[in-house]
Protein backbone atom coordinates (compact mmCIF):
# COMPACT_ATOMS: atom_id res chain seq x y z
CA UNK A 1 0.00 0.00 0.00
CA UNK A 2 1.19 3.56 -0.77
CA UNK A 3 2.06 6.18 1.73
CA UNK A 4 -0.81 7.99 0.41
CA UNK A 5 -3.57 5.47 0.06
CA UNK A 6 -1.76 4.63 4.14
CA UNK A 7 -2.89 7.89 5.01
CA UNK A 8 -5.98 8.33 3.16
CA UNK A 9 -7.09 4.87 5.22
CA UNK A 10 -6.02 6.31 8.52
CA UNK A 11 -7.56 9.32 8.17
CA UNK A 12 -10.87 7.90 6.84
CA UNK A 13 -10.84 5.48 10.17
CA UNK A 14 -9.81 8.67 12.48
CA UNK A 15 -12.84 10.72 11.37
CA UNK A 16 -15.31 7.96 12.65
CA UNK A 17 -14.28 8.50 16.04
CA UNK A 18 -13.83 12.60 15.96
CA UNK A 19 -16.54 14.72 16.06
CA UNK A 20 -15.43 18.51 15.27
CA UNK A 21 -17.20 21.38 15.77
CA UNK A 22 -19.28 21.82 12.40
CA UNK A 23 -17.77 25.56 11.51
CA UNK A 24 -14.54 23.65 11.02
CA UNK A 25 -15.38 20.90 8.88
CA UNK A 26 -15.21 22.43 5.42
CA UNK A 27 -11.56 24.13 6.61
CA UNK A 28 -10.36 21.13 7.53
CA UNK A 29 -11.57 18.62 4.75
CA UNK A 30 -10.22 21.05 2.29
CA UNK A 31 -7.20 20.80 3.97
CA UNK A 32 -6.66 16.77 4.06
CA UNK A 33 -7.86 16.52 -0.05
CA UNK A 34 -5.26 19.16 -0.90
CA UNK A 35 -2.59 17.06 0.46
CA UNK A 36 -3.86 13.59 0.35
CA UNK A 37 -5.13 14.08 -3.17
CA UNK A 38 -8.92 12.53 -2.46
CA UNK A 39 -11.95 13.45 -4.37
CA UNK A 40 -14.42 15.06 -2.37
CA UNK A 41 -16.16 13.03 0.81
CA UNK A 42 -19.69 11.83 0.66
CA UNK A 43 -22.42 14.73 1.53
CA UNK A 44 -23.84 12.39 3.85
CA UNK A 45 -22.86 13.01 7.71
CA UNK A 46 -20.51 10.83 9.21
CA UNK A 47 -21.10 9.24 13.13
CA UNK A 48 -18.37 10.64 15.45
CA UNK A 49 -17.71 10.10 18.85
CA UNK A 50 -16.35 12.95 20.23
CA UNK A 51 -15.48 16.50 19.91
CA UNK A 52 -12.91 17.95 19.34
CA UNK A 53 -11.58 21.44 20.60
CA UNK A 54 -8.19 22.01 17.76
CA UNK A 55 -6.55 19.92 15.18
CA UNK A 56 -3.58 19.71 17.02
CA UNK A 57 -1.10 19.60 13.90
CA UNK A 58 1.92 19.61 15.53
CA UNK A 59 2.55 19.07 19.37
CA UNK A 60 5.35 21.07 20.93
CA UNK A 61 7.81 19.20 22.73
CA UNK A 62 7.16 16.31 19.94
CA UNK A 63 7.17 18.25 16.95
CA UNK A 64 10.18 17.14 15.33
CA UNK A 65 10.95 14.09 17.11
CA UNK A 66 10.02 11.99 13.70
CA UNK A 67 6.87 12.12 12.14
CA UNK A 68 5.42 9.64 9.42
CA UNK A 69 2.67 7.51 9.29
CA UNK A 70 2.91 4.32 10.08
CA UNK A 71 3.34 3.92 13.72
CA UNK A 72 3.57 1.43 17.05
CA UNK A 73 2.21 2.49 19.97
CA UNK A 74 4.28 3.85 22.67
CA UNK A 75 1.91 5.11 25.44
CA UNK A 76 -1.65 6.56 26.05
CA UNK A 77 -2.71 8.36 28.40
CA UNK A 78 -6.21 10.09 28.94
CA UNK A 79 -8.90 11.88 31.18
CA UNK A 80 -12.45 12.12 30.19
CA UNK A 81 -11.58 15.39 28.08
CA UNK A 82 -7.93 14.82 27.03
CA UNK A 83 -6.43 12.06 25.66
CA UNK A 84 -2.93 11.90 24.54
CA UNK A 85 -0.80 9.26 22.59
CA UNK A 86 3.08 8.98 21.58
CA UNK A 87 3.68 6.45 18.72
CA UNK A 88 7.03 5.64 17.35
CA UNK A 89 8.16 5.13 13.62
CA UNK A 90 11.52 3.36 12.68
CA UNK A 91 12.03 5.31 8.78
CA UNK A 92 11.29 8.70 10.89
CA UNK A 93 14.93 9.74 11.73
CA UNK A 94 16.41 12.61 9.20
CA UNK A 95 19.84 12.56 8.00
CA UNK A 96 22.41 14.26 10.52
CA UNK A 97 23.15 17.29 7.75
CA UNK A 98 19.23 18.28 7.34
CA UNK A 99 19.19 17.99 11.53
CA UNK A 100 22.17 20.41 12.07
CA UNK A 101 20.55 22.65 8.86
CA UNK A 102 17.13 23.07 10.81
CA UNK A 103 18.69 23.48 14.24
CA UNK A 104 21.13 26.32 13.23
CA UNK A 105 18.06 27.96 10.99
CA UNK A 106 15.87 27.80 13.72
CA UNK A 107 18.63 29.41 15.79
CA UNK A 108 19.25 32.12 13.44
CA UNK A 109 15.71 32.66 12.72
CA UNK A 110 14.61 33.40 16.20
CA UNK A 111 17.67 35.74 16.95
CA UNK A 112 16.03 37.76 14.83
CA UNK A 113 12.54 38.20 16.93
CA UNK A 114 11.89 40.54 19.42
CA UNK A 115 11.00 39.54 22.61
CA UNK A 116 7.82 38.10 22.28
CA UNK A 117 7.51 37.56 18.65
CA UNK A 118 7.01 34.33 16.97
CA UNK A 119 7.85 33.52 13.61
CA UNK A 120 6.66 30.36 10.22
CA UNK A 121 9.05 28.45 9.27
CA UNK A 122 8.62 26.20 5.93
CA UNK A 123 10.85 23.12 5.18
CA UNK A 124 11.08 21.81 1.70
CA UNK A 125 13.56 19.57 2.36
CA UNK A 126 10.40 17.99 5.41
CA UNK A 127 8.26 18.32 2.62
CA UNK A 128 10.39 16.16 0.56
CA UNK A 129 9.89 13.42 3.17
CA UNK A 130 6.24 14.10 3.54
CA UNK A 131 6.76 15.29 6.89
CA UNK A 132 5.20 18.38 8.59
CA UNK A 133 6.93 20.64 6.45
CA UNK A 134 5.69 23.95 8.89
CA UNK A 135 6.76 25.20 12.39
CA UNK A 136 6.46 28.36 14.55
CA UNK A 137 8.84 29.19 16.41
CA UNK A 138 9.01 31.85 19.21
CA UNK A 139 11.24 34.49 21.09
CA UNK A 140 9.37 34.09 24.77
CA UNK A 141 9.36 37.04 26.73
CA UNK A 142 11.88 36.34 29.98
CA UNK A 143 10.18 36.83 33.81
CA UNK A 144 13.22 36.93 35.75
CA UNK A 145 10.82 37.07 39.06
CA UNK A 146 9.24 34.14 39.60
CA UNK A 147 6.28 35.59 41.35
CA UNK A 148 5.82 37.84 38.49
CA UNK A 149 5.20 34.97 36.67
CA UNK A 150 2.92 32.89 39.11
CA UNK A 151 0.57 36.12 38.66
CA UNK A 152 0.62 36.21 35.04
CA UNK A 153 -0.12 32.63 34.76
CA UNK A 154 -2.66 32.09 36.96
CA UNK A 155 -4.93 35.71 35.42
CA UNK A 156 -4.13 34.19 32.05
CA UNK A 157 -4.35 30.12 31.95
CA UNK A 158 -4.62 28.34 35.93
CA UNK A 159 -2.58 28.19 38.93
CA UNK A 160 0.46 26.12 38.35
CA UNK A 161 2.45 24.12 40.46
CA UNK A 162 5.96 24.79 40.99
CA UNK A 163 8.81 22.27 41.54
CA UNK A 164 10.39 23.02 45.30
CA UNK A 165 13.07 20.58 45.09
CA UNK A 166 15.85 20.93 42.39
CA UNK A 167 19.07 18.72 41.66
CA UNK A 168 21.82 19.94 42.76
CA UNK A 169 23.73 23.11 41.20
CA UNK A 170 19.83 24.17 39.27
CA UNK A 171 18.24 27.14 40.12
CA UNK A 172 15.52 29.48 38.48
CA UNK A 173 16.47 31.37 35.62
CA UNK A 174 13.02 32.31 33.61
CA UNK A 175 9.84 31.94 33.24
CA UNK A 176 7.69 32.03 29.88
CA UNK A 177 4.43 32.74 28.80
CA UNK A 178 5.09 30.28 25.52
CA UNK A 179 7.06 27.61 24.50
CA UNK A 180 10.26 28.49 21.88
CA UNK A 181 8.77 25.95 19.35
CA UNK A 182 4.92 25.62 19.30
CA UNK A 183 2.20 24.01 18.52
CA UNK A 184 0.01 24.93 15.17
CA UNK A 185 -3.73 24.71 14.38
CA UNK A 186 -5.12 23.82 11.58
CA UNK A 187 -6.36 27.15 10.17
CA UNK A 188 -2.80 28.29 10.33
CA UNK A 189 -0.82 25.25 9.33
CA UNK A 190 -3.17 25.45 5.90
CA UNK A 191 -2.67 29.29 5.60
CA UNK A 192 1.39 29.52 5.96
CA UNK A 193 2.04 26.22 4.76
CA UNK A 194 0.46 27.38 1.25
CA UNK A 195 2.19 30.73 1.38
CA UNK A 196 5.69 29.59 2.54
CA UNK A 197 5.75 26.71 0.36
CA UNK A 198 5.17 29.06 -2.85
CA UNK A 199 7.73 31.42 -1.52
CA UNK A 200 10.34 28.72 -1.43
CA UNK A 201 9.72 27.52 -4.94
CA UNK A 202 9.43 31.01 -6.55
CA UNK A 203 13.05 31.81 -4.56
CA UNK A 204 14.77 28.01 -4.81
CA UNK A 205 15.47 27.84 -1.18
CA UNK A 206 14.74 25.19 1.01
CA UNK A 207 13.94 26.84 4.16
CA UNK A 208 11.67 30.72 4.50
CA UNK A 209 9.96 32.05 7.19
CA UNK A 210 7.41 34.87 7.88
CA UNK A 211 7.06 36.17 11.08
CA UNK A 212 3.74 35.31 12.79
CA UNK A 213 0.71 38.40 13.94
CA UNK A 214 0.63 39.67 16.84
CA UNK A 215 -0.62 37.11 19.65
CA UNK A 216 -4.32 38.13 20.42
CA UNK A 217 -5.05 38.13 24.11
CA UNK A 218 -6.87 34.77 24.01
CA UNK A 219 -6.04 31.64 25.85
CA UNK A 220 -5.31 28.60 23.44
CA UNK A 221 -3.73 25.16 24.25
CA UNK A 222 -1.16 25.57 22.21
CA UNK A 223 0.27 28.12 24.75
CA UNK A 224 2.79 26.51 26.93
CA UNK A 225 3.97 28.80 29.79
CA UNK A 226 6.90 27.18 31.63
CA UNK A 227 9.46 27.57 34.01
CA UNK A 228 13.26 27.64 32.95
CA UNK A 229 16.20 26.41 35.29
CA UNK A 230 19.85 25.77 34.88
CA UNK A 231 22.99 24.81 36.10
CA UNK A 232 26.87 26.25 36.13
CA UNK A 233 27.59 23.82 33.33
CA UNK A 234 24.25 25.56 31.26
CA UNK A 235 21.99 22.41 31.02
CA UNK A 236 18.93 22.96 31.33
CA UNK A 237 15.36 21.69 32.86
CA UNK A 238 12.32 22.73 32.04
CA UNK A 239 8.88 22.70 33.52
CA UNK A 240 5.85 23.08 30.85
CA UNK A 241 2.36 23.48 31.78
CA UNK A 242 -0.73 22.69 28.64
CA UNK A 243 -4.21 23.87 29.80
CA UNK A 244 -6.97 21.96 27.79
CA UNK A 245 -10.57 24.13 29.00
CA UNK A 246 -13.26 21.93 30.74
CA UNK A 247 -16.23 22.39 28.58
CA UNK A 248 -18.16 19.58 26.28
CA UNK A 249 -14.76 19.55 23.92
CA UNK A 250 -12.98 16.55 24.10
CA UNK A 251 -9.15 17.21 22.35
CA UNK A 252 -7.09 14.27 21.32
CA UNK A 253 -3.56 14.89 20.58
CA UNK A 254 -1.42 12.34 18.66
CA UNK A 255 2.24 12.53 18.45
CA UNK A 256 5.03 10.64 16.58
CA UNK A 257 8.40 10.07 17.32
CA UNK A 258 11.35 8.02 15.83
CA UNK A 259 12.97 4.83 16.25
CA UNK A 260 15.29 5.83 18.84
CA UNK A 261 12.58 7.13 21.54
CA UNK A 262 11.91 4.63 24.35
CA UNK A 263 8.97 5.20 26.97
CA UNK A 264 8.51 3.78 30.15
CA UNK A 265 5.55 4.16 32.47
CA UNK A 266 5.80 5.79 36.19
CA UNK A 267 4.31 7.53 38.98
CA UNK A 268 3.92 10.95 40.00
CA UNK A 269 2.73 11.86 43.21
CA UNK A 270 0.07 8.83 42.38
CA UNK A 271 -1.19 9.75 39.32
CA UNK A 272 -0.07 7.45 36.04
CA UNK A 273 3.20 9.85 33.75
CA UNK A 274 5.42 8.52 31.11
CA UNK A 275 9.36 9.16 30.93
CA UNK A 276 10.61 9.27 27.24
CA UNK A 277 14.11 8.97 25.76
CA UNK A 278 14.88 10.15 22.27
CA UNK A 279 18.47 10.09 21.39
CA UNK A 280 18.14 11.62 17.69
CA UNK A 281 15.88 14.80 18.96
CA UNK A 282 16.17 16.93 15.92
CA UNK A 283 15.68 20.46 17.50
CA UNK A 284 17.63 19.48 20.62
CA UNK A 285 21.24 21.38 21.17
CA UNK A 286 22.52 17.83 22.68
CA UNK A 287 20.70 15.68 20.04
CA UNK A 288 19.00 14.29 22.91
CA UNK A 289 15.68 15.12 25.40
CA UNK A 290 14.39 13.41 28.14
CA UNK A 291 10.92 13.96 29.08
CA UNK A 292 8.55 13.46 31.83
CA UNK A 293 4.75 13.80 31.38
CA UNK A 294 1.29 13.24 32.87
CA UNK A 295 -1.92 14.66 32.95
CA UNK A 296 -4.05 16.10 36.10
CA UNK A 297 -7.58 17.58 36.57
CA UNK A 298 -7.63 21.10 38.24
CA UNK A 299 -10.68 23.39 38.52
CA UNK A 300 -12.69 21.77 35.71
CA UNK A 301 -9.85 21.83 33.68
CA UNK A 302 -6.72 19.36 32.47
CA UNK A 303 -3.36 20.36 32.60
CA UNK A 304 -0.63 18.54 30.65
CA UNK A 305 2.53 18.46 32.34
CA UNK A 306 5.89 17.87 31.47
CA UNK A 307 9.49 18.03 33.28
CA UNK A 308 12.12 18.07 30.20
CA UNK A 309 15.87 18.31 29.97
CA UNK A 310 18.55 18.42 26.65
CA UNK A 311 21.20 17.02 29.01
CA UNK A 312 21.75 13.46 29.49
CA UNK A 313 23.88 14.12 32.66
CA UNK A 314 20.55 14.81 34.60
CA UNK A 315 18.67 11.08 35.65
CA UNK A 316 15.26 10.06 35.08
CA UNK A 317 15.17 9.90 39.16
CA UNK A 318 16.39 14.25 39.13
CA UNK A 319 13.23 14.62 36.65
CA UNK A 320 11.14 12.49 38.66
CA UNK A 321 12.13 14.09 42.00
CA UNK A 322 11.49 17.44 40.44
CA UNK A 323 7.73 15.85 39.41
CA UNK A 324 6.89 15.13 42.54
CA UNK A 325 8.02 18.49 44.36
CA UNK A 326 5.67 20.03 42.48
CA UNK A 327 2.97 22.38 45.13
Amino acid sequence: MSIENQLKTELQHFAGTLHAPAQLDERIGAFIRKHTRTSAPSSRPVKRQYAIRAALIAACIFLFSGIAYASSLLYTMQTDKVRVELTQQAAASLPASLSAELTQSVRDIRSELASGESAYVYSAELEKRKLPALLKITAPAAYTDIEAWKTETKRRFAPFKAPTALPAGFAFVRGELEAPVGGIDAAAYEQYHSLLRKKALAGNRTIVWQKAPAASAAVSPMDMPGLVYANGEGEQIEVRYQVFPGDDAVTDIRTITGESTTAEKVSVSGKDGYYTLNRNHILSETGAMQSLVWLEAQDGSTILYQVTTPSLNVSQDDLLRIANSLQ
